[in-house]
This record gives structure tokens, C-alpha cells and sequence, in this order.
């Protein structure tokens, strides 16, 4: 009986967050290792999927944008320990986060796409824009903001239909 609950299946997710400058490489070989792991304690990976660099909610390691790699797998008790080993000794994985989403999986015979575990390859970053101080505050306007046209302006000044609000009221004639 003892050795049925260990050998009992869970599934599981991960997601983690590569360096921006991670390339395509550093990206496969951190994938072939949590999908090593999850072999090495007799599970199968289900789904791999890259959402791209994405801005974080704040800089890590003075980094405002990073690679979210996710990952599904049913495994062993016990991966999970294994996988973020393998993830904090990475130079280029900044954060990770494991969750169980199913603590007793019926069967290994999980059907699995081999599409869904087909890694993204990670694109180049494209440099980013570094705004001055001043464009931060808005005091000087940027490139990606839309500068006002001359022909908005001149629409602008021949407006003739605008009330005075700081006029008097007009009497209207006529006695009730």
C-alpha cells in the first residue's frame, strides 16, 4: 500500500522567466532539462508553451522585460523540488513558479499533442526606446507620441461656435 501513494502521479505547472537577453540556446537547453527531470521521476510533459518577453510588474536584476516560458506535466512527488533546483542554478532564470493542479492523476496514458510540447524559439529583442527624465514626467514629448498637426490647430481657431461662458445672460423680450 505504501508503495501505491508513491508512486501515485500529480500534475503540475511551472512558469518561469528567462532574461530578456536569453538567446534561443540558453532557452532549449533550460527546456531539455525540466523535461529531463520530469523523465527522471516517470512523468510526461504535456505542454510547453513560450508567451514571449513580456514586461514584468516590476525590474528583477534591473531588468524590465523577460521571457515567460510556461510548462504542464504529470509526475512524481518529489519533481517539483527537483525542477526549481535546476531553475535556481540557471544563470539566465530570473523567477519561477510551480502550482499542483491535480494531486492524483489516474494513468500515465495522458494523450499528448506532439504540438503542445513543441518549444517557441525565443526571437531577438529589438532595442528598446530609453526615455530621458524629462519625457518620463511629460514635459517634452516624446517620439511614439502623436504631435499635433497645423491643420488641428487651425481647426481649432476658426471655431466661432464656442458660448462665452463669462458673458451676461441675454433677456429674452416678451412679458408673461
Amino acid at each position: 500500500m505504501a508503495t501505491a501513494a508513491a508512486e501515485r502521479l500529480r500534475e503540475y505547472e511551472i512558469v518561469y522567466v528567462l532574461a530578456p537577453n536569453a538567446d534561443n540556446a540558453e532557452a532549449e537547453r533550460i527546456n531539455a532539462k525540466v523535461t529531463e527531470v520530469v523523465g527522471n521521476f516517470g512523468g510526461k510533459l504535456l505542454k510547453l508553451d513560450n508567451w514571449g518577453r513580456r514586461k514584468l510588474a516590476y525590474p528583477i536584476q534591473k531588468n524590465s522585460r523577460g521571457i515567460f516560458v510556461y510548462a504542464k506535466y504529470i509526475a512524481k512527488a518529489g519533481v517539483v523540488a527537483e525542477i526549481e533546483r535546476n531553475l535556481r542554478i540557471a544563470d539566465s532564470v530570473m523567477r519561477f513558479q510551480s502550482n499542483l493542479l491535480n494531486p492524483a492523476v489516474e494513468s500515465l496514458d495522458v494523450a499528448v499533442d506532439p504540438e503542445d510540447v513543441k518549444f517557441a524559439p525565443v526571437v531577438a529583442a529589438e532595442p528598446e526606446e530609453e526615455l530621458s527624465f524629462e519625457q518620463r514626467l511629460g514635459l517634452v514629448p516624446s517620439a511614439h507620441r502623436r504631435q499635433p498637426v497645423e491643420d488641428d490647430v487651425a481647426d481649432l481657431e476658426d471655431v466661432d461656435d464656442v458660448p462665452d461662458l463669462n458673458a451676461e445672460p441675454k433677456e429674452e423680450g416678451g412679458a408673461r
